[in-house]
């Protein structure tokens, strides 16, 4: 195996690639997450309450329960409720219980949370722009294609190709 080494104990080993990629990937995730929670941070936001504004703001005044908002963010939140409560305390969002059903909660984007998603859209692009445009198209194509085939899941087609599908309209 060719590859870095590290040392367990007294022996050293080379990582497998599958190892250093994923590696990578964690690395590179988290390095992209900082530089936008650092554009974020004027407005009060991280990465994963800008994402549920935008969700939100793609839902009109309709707004979204929980759930409905949980399935169209592209990463997990472990704490939805602590995220809106957080969100509603600054102005971006409104809760409000169903009168048929009180166990369903309606979140919406306010007016001032709808401003900022607008406000934020061109930062954000720069910030996409800035980070990733050097690879140059050819390349961003290339790393898109193997990304979306390493999520893919042996034998779960159908599910990979509905997440795909799911993580490209987000994008």
């Amino acid at each position: 195996m060719v590859g870095e080494s590290f040392v367990v104990g007294r022996k050293t080993e080379a990582l497998p690639v599958e190892e250093r990629v994923f590696v990578a990937l964690v690395k590179a995730s988290a390095k992209f997450e900082a530089g936008l929670n650092r554009l974020f941070r004027q407005f009060e936001l991280t990465n994963a309450t800008y994402s549920i504004l935008k969700v939100l703001s793609e839902q009109g005044h309709e707004g979204a329960s929980c759930g409905q908002i949980a399935e169209r963010l592209i990463a997990e939140v472990p704490d939805m409720t602590r995220l809106l409560d957080r969100l509603e305390r600054i102005g971006y969002v409104r809760r409000e219980r169903s009168k048929a059903d009180r166990r369903m909660v309606r979140v919406s984007i306010s007016e001032r949370g709808a401003q900022t998603v607008i406000s934020l859209r061109e930062p954000v692009s720069a910030y996409y722009t800035a980070t990733l445009g050097p690879l140059g198209q050819e390349k961003l194509l290339a790393l898109l294609a193997l990304l979306d085939e390493a999520r893919q899941t042996p034998g779960d087609e159908a599910s990979a190709a509905s997440e795909n599908a799911a993580l490209d309209a987000e994008l």
